[in-house]
């Protein structure tokens, strides 16, 4: 990076820095990042993979929507984009120095095998790969990858649907066609 540019706005690259870092973490490509928000966006636009890019190298800043979406593909809080493993310091303490210090160190010792148990990151970097496995099973089937008799079962797949299609078609024409018996009530 350009260190007069970083001078100038050196929050921008400190974002920047994370972002990449966190995207690394993961092994995603500016690609994959970019389907992560696009599956988490209500509106399915997510964060382009040029915007991405722009803000890694510190060229431009997101937005309030695209840090929300990639905080939450990250799995990770805004402030944690903003502020590293530093709390936030225009926010109120939920906890004391003494609580935030014993996480941070009980993180470092569960990391390093010292102490049993699963730190932050390692939860968040399972959760991350459980998305990552349901976006790769999202994908549409590339049957170039099938070998020969996975390819052949599933074309024979695909010429059976239309057979199955209108035999349930049938089935249910004669379902609607089947006169049903009315309850007769009797008054008294």
């Amino acid at each position: 990076m350009d260190e007069i540019s970083e001078s100038i706005n050196p929050e921008k690259h400190a974002l920047g820095r994370r972002l990449k870092g966190l995207r690394e973490t993961f092994t995603w490509t500016l690609g994959e990042l970019s389907q992560a928000t696009k599956h988490i966006d209500p509106e399915k636009e997510g964060v382009s993979k040029v915007s991405i890019s722009r803000y890694e190298n510190g060229d431009s800043f997101p937005g309030y929507r695209e840090i929300k979406l990639l905080a939450q593909a990250f799995g990770v809080s805004i402030t944690f984009l903003f502020y590293g493993d530093a709390p936030d310091p225009y926010a109120g303490w939920e906890f004391s120095l003494d609580e935030y210090l014993r996480s941070v160190i009980r993180d470092v010792l569960i990391d390093e095998g010292l102490v049993e148990g699963e730190s932050r990151a390692q939860k968040e970097h399972k959760k991350m790969m459980a998305l990552r496995a349901i976006t790769k099973r999202r994908e549409p089937l590339d049957i170039s990858e099938l070998d020969a008799e996975d390819r052949a079962e599933f074309e024979q797949n695909q010429r059976d649907i239309p057979k199955k299609l209108d035999e349930l078609a049938r089935q249910a024409d004669q379902i609607s066609k089947t006169p049903t018996k009315k309850k007769s009530s009797k008054s008294r």
